[in-house]
């Protein structure tokens, strides 16, 4: 048995036992719930067996806390100084540089408790998802990132990058760069589909969860023919792994010291005439005794590897503030 649960934005909570499905994305078939890693190789997606309450923990399979690979503060910024120094030889101008965060249970933070306290928090702000099978273990998350979300009269997208961790401080010109990158990228990837009554709003700062970042906000009209086309050229944007795309892929799968699996994935629902597709961040993997959170941040030349760290710390508050509410 395997279960999934989940609460797209000022929805109600859904609650599902049934079956994960390996499937290819183009494979996908119309109203379901999916979740793919982060190079979309592997893709999942759930056949409903029956509707319950509450998240069985009978359904639930945890990985061993051997399955991840978690480095300490002097590992990370070693790991982060050498993962800069190849960006000149290999013609990276920015890339993601991730970790995993590992942190105990407690007696209050039961799989079904804690989702239900990141779906009460986040209700208007992310999709809340538990997604659960023997095949990848337990992974629960609340991303804010929508990729596309919509139906054929109107489509929204988002560039969502920059983070800082209050509102006062001003927004430095390597955060800025790092916005408009992502900002740019999306922009292009839309207009190769040619849509129609493209509007883009303003760039402003947004609150999302313990953290604030720079949005950039899309809405237009695309024929449902393109949703696939656009999700695969969408995915993964530089918010999630850097510019330019390939060469950012290569080197971040080349030099992270840990598989991302579902971390920076998407995850959300593909339906016949609408979709709500989210890019799979401030995600954890559930283990039998742990929290395995993944946390990143955007890399340039220009970074301080100290205030990255920071910056991974800051983002892994919004599971945090849950798990220990």
């Amino acid at each position: 048995m395997a279960c999934l649960a989940y609460q797209f934005p000022n929805e109600e909570i859904k609650v599902f036992t049934g079956e994960w499905i390996e499937e290819t994305l183009e494979n996908l078939p119309d109203d379901c719930f999916f979740i793919t890693d982060f190079t979309k190789e592997k893709m999942f997606y759930f056949q409903i067996g029956q509707t319950v309450d509450s998240i069985p923990e009978s359904a639930l399979s945890y990985k061993e806390e051997d399955d991840v690979f978690v480095c300490n503060q002097k590992a990370y910024l070693n790991g982060l100084q050498y993962f800069i120094d190849g960006f000149e030889l290999f013609g990276i101008e920015k890339a993601i540089f991730s970790r995993i965060k590992l942190v105990g249970k407690d007696d209050a933070s039961s799989a079904d408790s804690v989702f239900r306290r990141l779906a009460n928090k986040y209700k208007s702000q992310a999709l809340v998802y538990l997604a659960s099978d023997e095949k990848f273990g337990t992974w629960m998350g609340a991303t804010p990132e929508v990729l596309l979300s919509g139906d054929q009269s109107k489509i929204h997208s988002m560039a969502l990058a920059g983070t800082k961790n209050n509102s006062i401080i001003q927004w430095t010109k390597k955060e800025q760069e790092e916005h408009q990158y992502v900002a740019d990228y999306v922009l292009d990837k839309i207009n190769i589909q040619g849509p129609k009554e493209l509007r883009v709003s303003p760039t402003e700062t947004v609150q999302k969860g313990a953290v604030f970042h720079l949005q950039t906000s899309y809405e237009f009209q695309l024929e449902k023919e393109k949703w696939n086309a656009l999700m695969q050229d969408l995915h993964p944007t530089p918010a999630v792994c850097g510019t330019p795309s390939k060469a950012a892929q290569d080197y971040i799968l080349t030099n992270e010291p840990h598989e991302r699996e579902f971390y920076t994935g998407l995850v959300g629902w593909r339906g016949k005439d609408q979709l709500s597709v989210y890019v799979n961040l401030r995600c954890m993997q559930v283990l039998k005794n742990d929290f395995a959170l993944y946390v990143g941040g955007g890399i340039t030349q220009a970074s301080n590897i100290a205030n990255e760290w920071q910056e991974t710390e800051d983002k892994s508050g919004t599971l945090l503030d849950v798990i220990f509410e």
